[in-house]
């Protein structure tokens, strides 16, 4: 009889150390919503239809709930008649932990091309820490040397083509350059769409794999019981109802994120976790030799008013996190963009233009006048970050492609030295941005600064970066001595780096002529 092959211990430890760390949460107390007109008391079968409680979810359709327990709850609790005004609805007290039951791999059906992505369901409050660990030892990612958060609108919008492509087209390049993460809101509408569309382009042109995380409330997602399942390969349909609330993932991801507060088709649970996820990246090491943490930066398309107080967040972080607003996209972006160019150093902006930005808010996003001036407030203190937000414009006539703009923007939101700008830029191997903002006219180095650059490099095999630091005075006669040149053969990459190894040959070579031009001489004055 055929029996299926055992797991290997490997996999078993994977996957109890994923149920044993990772939770999700379910709601077991029934709080109807003030929006459903019909509440009465437990057992009343319109109830059970029709009334739906603060979580998102209809009575019946809560855990451990069944037409037999209409009138003896045990797992799940009604709110007392009297209770129900002074009650509100809360995750930490209204929901049950336990034990995530659903990770594996993501097969997308529906397309010309079959992708795959790696998935994990886990609650709100996970610690950061465990969710990077489950990315790079459990799901093998490498630790990036950038990540770019991508905001804007939920709601389905068109772009002129040459803008998509040319936004599209430089946020790739910008990934597969410096060895960035791309993460998202995961589904598949509004800018997600988008950057899904970019990054099927990608695909089709390239075997390189962008690591793009999608971080998703799980309540919002079309069809996520067929996600349920332990270590499994899960087939998921991106065919969305059109009467649905919900949205389907998108399939160009590679890995998703699936946030649980317990509530079905609301938005909100995945955002706190999202934020403290990118401070913790931040606090890593970019690499081995660089004491700098990954860099973070903050990239707005479009988007609803929503974008704005989260602009204002991240510019407020500390250390704050540089903004590239992505003018012509729409709403927001647009927004944004404008006021930015008005606001003078110090987020001052001009008498006589608040009435304006005002009537250009409430048309934008069919605000009050007290919700506009709001969010005119808020508008304001980002202005006073305003050399932390970099505005792209696609039709200026200094036009840059966006991967600078973004690299640009980060190197400008560091306040780093020139040596740390350089060394960052190295690290991401982008030596067109350290000719035009590491070595600049007139730019003093310390002793040793760049002697030190040029070790890094070497270490890291960046011949562009070997060859520019030549070109800006470094002298690899002085440089390469025979302790230097020990090293760098002794470190990890030493033996199996090729241009170590080109170095060490000629520097034994003229070594070795050197010792036969003095043995010459010395028989000469013998």
């Amino acid at each position: 009889m055929f029996q299926f092959p055992l797991q290997t211990e490997l996999e078993e430890s994977q996957k109890s150390w994923i149920e044993n760390t990772f939770t999700k949460r379910e709601c077991v107390y029934i709080i109807p919503s003030s929006k459903d007109p019909h509440r009465c008391l437990p057992g009343c079968q319109i109830c059970q239809q029709l009334v739906r409680c603060c979580c998102g979810r209809l009575v019946r359709q809560h855990l451990g709930f069944t037409a037999s327990l209409a009138m003896k709850y045990s797992d799940v609790k009604l709110g007392e008649s009297e209770n129900l005004e002074k009650e509100e609805w809360s995750v930490e007290k209204h929901t049950n932990e336990s034990p995530t039951d659903a990770y594996g791999v993501i097969n997308f059906q529906g397309g010309s091309h079959s992708y795959r992505a790696k998935y994990a369901r886990l609650s709100y409050d996970t610690k950061p820490e465990a969710v990077l660990r489950l990315m790079l030892k459990e799901w093998q990612m490498e630790l990036p040397k950038l990540v770019i958060s991508v905001h804007g609108g939920m709601q389905n919008f068109e772009l002129h083509p040459r803008i998509k492509q040319v936004v599209g087209k430089g946020l790739i390049k910008a990934a597969v350059t410096t060895g960035a993460w791309i993460l998202t809101g995961g589904v598949n509408a509004g800018v997600v769409k988008h950057v899904g569309d970019a990054l099927k382009e990608h695909i089709s042109r390239s075997s390189r794999k962008i690591c793009t995380i999608g971080i998703a409330p799980w309540g919002v997602i079309e069809n996520r019981n067929d996600l349920i399942g332990r270590d499994v390969i899960a087939p998921y349909q991106t065919l969305l109802n059109p009467l649905s609330k919900l949205n389907v993932l998108n399939g160009l991801h590679s890995h998703f994120i699936l946030v649980d507060d317990g509530t079905v088709g609301k938005y909100g649970a995945e955002v706190k976790l999202r934020r403290e996820l990118e401070k913790h990246i931040n606090l890593q090491k970019i690499h081995a030799r660089i004491g700098q943490g990954v860099p973070v930066v903050a990239l707005i398309f479009e988007g609803g008013p929503n974008v704005i107080p989260t602009v204002l967040e991240y510019l407020l972080e500390s250390p704050p996190v540089p903004v590239v607003v992505c003018e012509g996209t729409g709403r927001a972006a647009d927004l944004l963009a404008y006021v930015h160019k008005q606001t003078e150093e110090g987020g001052i902006l001009p008498d006589g233009l608040e009435l304006e930005i005002l009537t250009t808010i409430k048309k934008t996003f069919n605000f009050s006048q007290s919700e506009a001036h709001h969010l005119f407030q808020i508008l304001m203190e980002c202005m006073k970050a305003r050399e932390l937000i970099t505005v792209y414009h696609i039709g200026a006539e200094e036009h840059q492609d966006i991967d600078v703009a973004i690299l640009t923007a980060l190197l400008k939101g560091t306040n780093s030295s020139a040596f740390d700008q350089l060394i960052l830029t190295l690290a991401w191997d982008r030596v067109d941005i350290a000719k035009n903002h590491a070595f600049v006219y007139g730019q003093q180095w310390l002793v040793g600064s760049l002697e030190q650059a040029m070790l890094d490099a070497l270490v890291m095999d960046r011949v562009e970066f070997v060859k520019l630091l030549i070109e800006n005075g470094v002298s690899m006669h002085k440089f390469l001595t025979i302790p230097r040149l020990e090293e760098l053969y002794n470190t990890k990459q030493g033996p199996t780096n090729p241009t170590l190894l080109h170095l060490v040959r000629d520097v034994k070579q003229d070594h070795l002529h050197a010792s036969s031009k003095q043995t010459i001489s010395y028989a000469k004055d013998s």
